[in-house]
């Protein structure tokens, strides 16, 4: 039936606690600054938070969450709406200009069904390179990540600051 598995041995640990993850929710946790739960966070302010997964699927892959606790879009208020888009776009300004991709995956996983494994609305955001598909995705269907996550959390943030916190002109 299935021809091909794609195994991720680094979410083995986040699959493991399935039943305290349906107790307690992520990214609420680090909206509250729970120092405790794992976290990268480039940008927060009153309604939105952009982070680097901690599990990513490529270099640089975002996560762009509501800070108040949300399952799906039309539970977003107008106002939380437009700055979580304008998030997203300011996070694909952000990585185009660190990381140079020459595309992107941007989605939203809304119910188990659909691949989300967090209760909480997120669009990921994810930059693609020319070498994504390299010798070890094709061959033993492992991702490399050619970048030091402390060290690239590190470029990120510091341009972030810029990028999300300067309004756009109009």
């Amino acid at each position: 039936m299935f021809e091909s598995w794609l195994f991720s041995p680094s979410r083995k640990g986040w699959v493991a606690k399935n039943k305290e993850r349906e107790e307690t929710c992520v990214f609420c946790e680090i909206a509250r600054g729970n120092e405790k739960i794992p976290q990268r966070v480039l940008y927060r302010d009153e309604s939105v938070m952009v982070l680097m997964n901690i599990y990513p699927y490529n270099t640089g892959h975002l996560l762009v969450v509501p800070t108040k606790h949300v399952e799906n879009l039309e539970e977003l208020e107008e106002g939380e709406h437009v700055k979580l888009w304008e998030c997203v776009r300011k996070s694909v300004i952000l990585l185009k200009e660190a990381l140079k991709p020459v595309g992107f995956n941007i989605g939203i996983n809304i119910g188990k069904v659909a691949g989300a494994s967090i209760k909480h609305l997120h669009v990921h955001v994810v930059p693609r390179f020319e070498t994504d598909f390299g010798f070890m995705e094709v061959t033993a269907g492992t991702k490399v990540v050619p970048a030091d996550m402390e060290e690239l959390f590190r470029e990120l943030k510091k341009r972030a600051n810029r990028i999300f916190t300067v309004r756009d002109s109009k």
